[in-house]
């Protein structure tokens, strides 16, 4: 039984990696290496959110991720409280190209 488990779970991983070399590949064959343009991911918080810190280290892992020297991540601060707001501004102190902006700073933002 226990064999059986194991070559299921060996297959899924082999599907799941077969998966991950076609979106890879894909991906690669989508890209433009010559278009200059740059890419905001824009997150908006409100109130007091508990998982603000993961929301935003999320957001910059994606960015990680995706090909391109121009990326930026915008935290919308739509009301938050003060405590979600400092986390929010360590993570930004600490991980270059994150800001966070009240949405009336957001048009400055994104024309510059």
């Amino acid at each position: 039984m226990l064999e059986i488990i194991a070559r299921l779970f060996f297959v899924f991983l082999a599907i799941l990696g077969a998966v991950e070399i076609i979106r890879s590949f894909i991906s690669w064959s989508l890209r433009t290496p010559h278009h200059k343009g740059k890419l905001y991911l824009v997150l908006s918080i409100e109130g007091h959110d508990e998982e603000a810190e993961m929301l935003l280290e999320s957001g910059i892992e994606k960015l990680k991720w995706v090909h391109g020297e121009e990326k930026m991540l915008i935290c919308l601060d739509r009301g938050m409280d003060e405590e979600t707001r400092k986390i929010c501004a360590i993570i930004a102190h600490r991980n270059p190209g994150v800001v966070v902006c009240k949405p009336e700073e957001l048009v400055n933002i994104l024309e510059q």
